[in-house]
């Protein structure tokens, strides 16, 4: 009972302040929190304790595939709203979401999986950068109900995922915990306030802080059984900022020069 308040706690509280920080300062900050393993810790956190370390051993590799399967996603709806509106091109991206991650968590493997991410993290960096650059003067309308609905989202996919781990078994968990409760929303926000510019900069940040997750799981996969639960998720949570972080300001000064 002590875990369910806890997920009803913590992540909608995560979303209320990332939504505040991308208001405050900007889609790319926006992009780069929400593209943390944030959502991932939390669900490999509960797979832990509610599964055993073991469970969350094996839910690694689907979750590196269902990563593959976001950078995918994320590719296919810039490029899908040169062409399509907004509504039709997130109903296409959600199903394309479905097949590229069941076809990566079955077919792809762990290699394969990190491969395609890294490599589709490349392109979405590159193409999200010849995108125009967000209007930093402009003040973009919000509405009451967008961060409550955010926070609900987020949460509720969370209870779904973490309460249906046992029956799902740990590929499928695996391949839901990286699904990005928390960008995504954000993404679809950011494209309908500020354009593709202001959409662009959420899918920049997000592309960044992927190779962050990539090293989380990996870094979970080695910790785990030999340092216990919460000292890997702080190791492998502290990787991935610094690395999120170190090649955000690589990026910038390159962007710059």
């Amino acid at each position: 009972m002590t875990l369910f308040y806890l997920k009803l706690l913590v992540t909608p509280l995560l979303m209320w302040a990332i939504s505040l920080a991308s208001r405050r300062w900007g889609g790319l900050l926006g992009g780069l929190l929400s593209g943390l393993p944030i959502t991932s810790a939390l669900v490999m956190t509960f797979l832990c304790l509610e599964q055993g370390s073991a469970f969350a051993l094996g839910a690694v590799p689907g979750a590196l595939g269902g990563l593959a399967a976001v950078q995918a996603t994320y590719t296919f709806y810039l490029f899908a709203t040169r062409k399509l509106g907004i509504a039709a091109a997130v109903s296409l991206a959600i199903l394309f979401y479905g097949l590229a991650a069941y076809a990566f968590t079955h077919w792809g493997g762990l290699y394969l999986s990190i491969g395609v991410a890294l490599l589709l993290i490349g392109v979405l960096i590159r193409a999200s950068g010849r995108e125009p650059r967000p209007d930093t003067l402009a003040r973009p309308k919000h509405r009451y109900w967008e961060i409550p609905l955010r926070m609900v989202s987020a949460t509720a996919l969370l209870m779904l995922t973490t309460s249906l781990a046992s029956w799902l078994g740990p590929a499928t968990s695996g391949m839901l915990a990286p699904i990005p409760v928390i960008a995504w929303p954000l993404v679809v926000f950011a494209h309908v306030q500020g354009g593709r510019a202001g959409m662009a900069a959420m899918v920049r940040g997000n592309a960044i802080g992927a190779v962050g997750v990539i090293a989380f799981y990996l870094a979970m996969a080695a910790l785990l059984e030999r340092l216990g639960v919460a000292l890997t998720i702080s190791l492998a949570m502290g990787l991935a900022v610094a690395l999120t972080l170190a090649l955000a300001s690589i990026l910038r000064r390159f962007r710059a020069g």
